[in-house]
């Protein structure tokens, strides 16, 4: 797989990775981190193990995987109490507004409002409600990093590839990410010329949504002429990312994605995305301000990166006789 420079996208907020931060004396405090995941350990936590190694963080991490539970959260967030780290790093949107709650609707008895907590993974966080409006004070105890690109940039990532006027988008309903990220695609699309074209996944028997229903829900938005089908920050989707995308491919639509696995373990043919290693090391850059620098979390920005790769699954463009120019190549990293 040969891999090229990376494309660059200039994100609102300050600077990015934190480099070049001092090590820590011998003989210096020992910090206790506690890591709630949502499905256990991924790319974004080796990276901010490594990175707090680089560091000088001294720490001993404990993990709490709630195995796609959200109804584990209470469990969790009484034993952090009990235990009192000194931070909480928490994986994604469901999982940090289980511990903080929304900034305008915490409940001191069912959040954490005395402990730090960064938190990665979260595709927007002003929209899910954990930071707060512009104009409003930050949280006393929150900071994180977003891994998502601006969606001008990702619309205009998909327009670099291919014509694009109708945008197709399977989601989940009931999951807070998917439903802000798909707020701001309603807000972008008639700014920047296109037509969103929506598909939730219904709910089975069970009360969960239905994974069976994804291909006849593509095959619904190939009748209705979707250019390409959208994969945003939504973690039923991603987990049938499989399923999407196969779908994609017998109907002839290709994927774009937004996160990093649906490109890299499955079939979407294009995707910006943020590298989970690099997000979990910016992540490390936040807990070490706090814990070695003692800065409040309140004083630690909110950030997304500032670079995004621009990657292409090369057999599944061949597959569907999408081929990209010559332009495009000499910056994508072409995943073969």
């Amino acid at each position: 797989m040969r891999r090229r420079e990376a494309i660059s996208v200039l994100c609102a907020g300050a600077a990015g990775l934190l480099v070049g931060r001092r090590a820590l004396a011998a003989g210096a405090r020992r910090f206790r981190i506690v890591m709630v995941l949502w499905r256990g350990e991924t790319e974004a936590e080796a990276g901010f193990r490594q990175e707090l190694l680089a560091l000088g963080v001294d720490a001993d991490i404990e993990v709490r995987d709630l195995a796609r539970d959200l109804t584990r959260l209470p469990d969790v967030v009484a034993e952090i109490r009990l235990l009192r780290p000194d931070l909480v790093y928490a994986w994604g949107t469901g999982v940090t507004l289980g511990l903080v709650g929304r900034w305008d609707k915490v409940d001191p008895v069912a959040h954490l409002t005395d402990v730090p907590v960064v938190f990665t993974m979260v595709s927007s966080p002003r929209g899910a409600g954990i930071e707060p409006p512009e104009g409003e004070p930050p949280r006393a105890n929150v900071t994180g990093v977003s891994h998502i690109a601006p969606l001008p940039a990702q619309i205009n990532a998909i327009r670099a590839f291919l014509p694009m006027e109708r945008l197709g988008i399977v989601y989940n309903p009931a999951e807070a990410n998917s439903l802000a990220n798909l707020a701001e695609l309603r807000a972008l699309a008639p700014i920047a010329r296109f037509q969103l074209l929506e598909a939730p996944v219904p709910t089975g028997t069970d009360g969960q949504p239905d994974a069976t229903a994804i291909p006849d829900l593509v095959a619904d938005l190939s009748r209705r002429q979707a250019d390409i089908l959208y994969i945003g920050p939504d973690s039923f989707v991603g987990a049938n990312r499989d399923s999407l995308t196969a779908a994609g491919i017998e109907a002839g639509v290709p994927a774009f994605t937004a996160t990093e696995l649906e490109i890299r373990e499955s079939q979407a043919m294009i995707g910006l995305v943020s590298r989970y290693a690099t997000v979990g090391q910016l992540a490390a850059g936040k807990a070490e301000q706090i814990l070695v620098e003692d800065t409040p979390p309140s004083a630690v920005p909110i950030e997304t990166l500032k670079r995004f790769s621009y990657l292409i699954r090369l057999p599944v463009a061949l597959r569907l006789g999408r081929y990209p120019s010559l332009q495009l190549i000499d910056y994508a990293e072409v995943i073969r």
